[in-house]
């Protein structure tokens, strides 16, 4: 997933997305889960956590508890790129 044939992962993929979309695939398959908020003391944490270290450990029982926080963060990091997903040159394309 996001890893081209013979090569390593995509480096275009910030680390803090691969990270919080696999846990959500495995672990957040439940209603809502981009709909609804995490605790934001636990999305703060979490922020902290992928800024001090490349990749934290997510399966602690904080997270496992309130996978909406980890939800919550992929959508903030989405909410923060400088370009959207759906970049401003191609939006006609995508409308």
């Amino acid at each position: 997933s996001g890893t081209p044939r013979g090569r390593g992962p995509c480096p275009a993929v910030p680390q803090v997305l691969r990270s919080c979309t696999e846990f959500v695939e495995q672990h957040g398959v439940v209603d809502g889960i981009y709909r609804l908020s995490g605790v934001s003391s636990n999305i703060q944490r979490l922020r902290q956590e992928f800024e001090a270290q490349r990749r934290p450990e997510l399966l602690r029982d904080v997270y496992l508890q309130d996978v909406h926080c980890v939800s919550s963060l992929c959508k903030a990091y989405c909410r923060e790129l400088p370009n959207p997903l759906l970049t401003y040159q191609l939006y006609d394309k995508f409308a």
